[in-house]
């Protein structure tokens, strides 16, 4: 765990002025790092920047039933940890044409 932590640090030196996110590391997966972000895709977005996170590499998902939670998901290799970075946010009900278009 101790090369998931040490990554840990080492984002929160260099992106102080990043979105607070809720982290997690495995204690299954040694190298794994979940960076899950609860208030809105924006932050998300800010994170995936930060990273260097292609938007292509992102993967959508919406709630079953036509609800209107979305998420987004991507990973990326950071000092030979994986990151897993998750956010949540809902689509707009006035823009349900656009699933992009989210809050």
């Amino acid at each position: 765990m101790s090369a998931a932590i040490r990554v840990l640090a080492t984002l929160a030196d260099r992106f102080p002025d990043l979105p607070a996110a809720d982290a997690a590391v495995s204690r299954i997966y040694d190298t794994r790092v979940e960076l899950s972000i609860h208030d809105g895709l924006g932050q998300f977005e800010a994170w995936r920047a930060a990273l260097g996170v292609a938007p292509a590499q992102v993967v959508r998902g919406t709630q079953c039933g036509g609800g209107p939670l979305m998420w987004l998901h991507a990973d990326t290799i950071v000092d030979g940890v994986t990151i897993h970075l998750v956010g949540y946010g809902y689509v707009l009900a006035d823009r349900a044409d656009n699933p992009a278009e989210v809050a």
